[in-house]
């Protein structure tokens, strides 16, 4: 996602305080929006002449006023329109500090699918009965969250990802008046857009305009809150879910390690018709008992197939991973496996120079190491997080003892990683790694990329390390097509190359965004294929 701002501003008859807000916001030399909401004819008077010479200002009028959130969803839209990725949402009154812009701009910048929303630090200025009443609505905004995220609900300075705003709005009726801040973030958090809380100055300028009407505003407000308590509840099942649900490395192994052994013992004895027989009998199971898996093909299902999936779809992707892991299986036990690989020569040129395979939880990669070992390619070393699947790579060792082999177990993409994996390229080896996993702990480093319609958190690891290691990136798959597995080979970099710190973020996050396009792209194409059963949107 290119990062492409402008600002919005409402406007209705803010006084004196509209001139000094557009002169120091004018210093950031960004597009503006002035959205007008059926001031009198003195505020369209300033506008025009603040407006003249000025081609970075672009006038909308709204006749008769409709209320804030009207103002600034027509802002939206038209800047939406316009090509532009982000609006920061500025009130037109005085009352934020211009200083802050910079920080909001370098948060989106750095984190381009999250909404970015103020934090108010209050001055001497601002009335008591304000603050004591923005805490009764941020209790409300919590309820209607089941969470904290949202520090402040109430604040006007706010910077949008106007992709999944405008979609938001397109599906939802938001509020046109003095209750549309604090519904459009709900509704936008409801969604799964992650919500960033950063700090911005509030004071309350003595010749600074309200127009606030304490009954009528108070009442909509009352209802606002009404309404999203219910359609929280409503949405609860899943708000509750989302916090429960774990990183993919706190989900313990289904299985025991005497289970494991039984199917190896299977294949061993009774070979891969049995192997295939019993996982009819183990595919049921699993899809009865295990509510984490169905939620997350369902998810993700949903997003892919872009309709609600049926309960046999489910079913069917369960069963293509079952397919996966029996043909893993398979392909270790030294059993032939249909492959056709129509980019053989291109993959042969590239692995006898060192290269970085960047590949993903879609078909069977894992498989082509198998298959390696059992035909003499020597070099295919996977990188691989292994701790949330200790016993199936002991079953894995069960059958085939040189599984060990040529695996290269990471925890971090720190420099003594990469010392030990430019080794292995020094060789004329190759390295396999998996990009849709993020570290096996908190502080692994992530970034948030758009795939299948939501922002979802990337390793950033793999970017890092072929920045350090300077060597060639290739995507690779290995899908299940229906009747055989296919291996396509794509380029991705040359080098990966990132700058110094000031930029890196915004290079890392670029780099994450196209390798998620690409994955989108092969799901899309083969959706059963991908066995990522989690949350794999949950960006908290």
């Amino acid at each position: 996602m290119s990062f492409r701002p402008c600002l919005v501003l409402p406007v209705y008859d803010p006084g004196p305080a509209l001139v000094r807000t557009v002169a120091a916001l004018a210093a950031y030399r960004l597009p503006m929006y002035l959205a007008d909401d059926g001031s009198g004819e003195d505020t369209r008077r300033e506008l025009r002449r603040l407006a003249e010479g000025q081609p970075l200002i672009r006038l909308l009028s709204l006749s008769p006023n409709r209320g804030k959130g009207a103002a600034v969803m027509a802002a939206l839209r038209q800047a939406g329109q316009d090509g532009f990725s982000h609006a920061l949402q500025v009130d037109s009154d005085g009352q934020h500090d211009p200083g802050a812009v910079a920080d909001f701009l370098a948060l989106g910048r750095d984190h381009p699918v999250a909404v970015i929303t103020g934090t108010p630090r209050y001055d001497a200025t601002v009335p008591a009965s304000r603050k004591y009443f923005r805490l009764l609505s941020h209790f409300w905004v919590w309820v209607s969250t089941l969470s904290l995220d949202i520090r402040d609900s109430l604040c006007g300075f706010r910077l949008y990802p106007l992709e999944p705003t405008l979609a938001l709005m397109d599906r939802e009726p938001i509020p046109l008046r003095m209750d549309f801040d604090t519904e459009i973030i709900v509704r936008l958090h409801w969604a799964g857009v992650p919500v960033l809380n950063a700090p911005v100055a509030v004071t309350y300028p003595p010749d600074g305009v309200s127009h606030f009407r304490p009954w009528r505003d108070t009442l909509l407000i009352i209802w606002m809150h009404y309404r999203l308590f219910f359609g929280m509840l409503r949405r609860s099942p899943r708000l509750l879910a989302r916090r429960r649900e774990k990183p993919w490395y706190r989900i313990r192994e289904r299985g025991t390690l005497l289970g494991f052994r039984m199917v190896a013992g299977i294949l061993r004895l009774l070979g891969p018709r049995a192997l295939r027989l019993a996982a009819e009998f183990l595919v049921p199971y699993a899809f009865l008992t295990s509510g984490r898996a169905r939620r997350a093909s369902r998810d993700y299902l949903a997003r892919v197939l872009a309709r609600k999936p049926r309960p046999w779809e489910v079913y069917h992707h369960l069963r293509h991973f079952a397919r996966a892991t029996e043909d893993k299986l398979l392909a270790w036990s030294g059993c032939r496996i249909d492959l056709e690989t129509p980019d053989l020569d291109a993959f042969m040129a590239v692995h006898g120079r060192g290269a970085l395979f960047l590949g993903a939880h879609l078909g069977n990669l894992e498989m082509l190491r198998a298959l390696g070992q059992g035909r003499g390619l020597p070099g295919l070393n996977a990188v691989v997080y292994a701790e949330n699947a200790v016993r199936f790579h002991e079953m894995l060792k069960l059958i085939n003892p040189d599984f060990g082999v040529n695996l290269v177990q990471m925890a971090s993409a720190s420099p003594d990683t990469a010392i030990r994996l430019q080794e292995i390229l020094d060789r004329g080896e190759s390295l396999f790694m998996m990009g849709d996993r993020t570290p096996p702990n908190r502080r692994g480093r992530t970034v948030l990329a758009p795939f299948l319609g939501r922002p979802a958190r990337f390793p950033v690891g793999p970017f890092i390390l072929a920045h350090l290691l300077r060597c060639p990136v290739y995507l690779m798959f290995c899908v299940h097509d229906g009747r055989r597995y296919r291996v396509s080979l794509e380029p991705f970099a040359e080098r990966i190359e990132l700058p110094q710190a000031g930029e890196r973020a915004t290079a890392i996050a670029g780099w994450a965004e196209r390798y998620a396009q690409c994955l989108e792209t092969q799901c899309r194409a083969t959706p059963y294929e991908w066995f990522n059963f989690f949350d794999f949107w949950a960006t908290h």
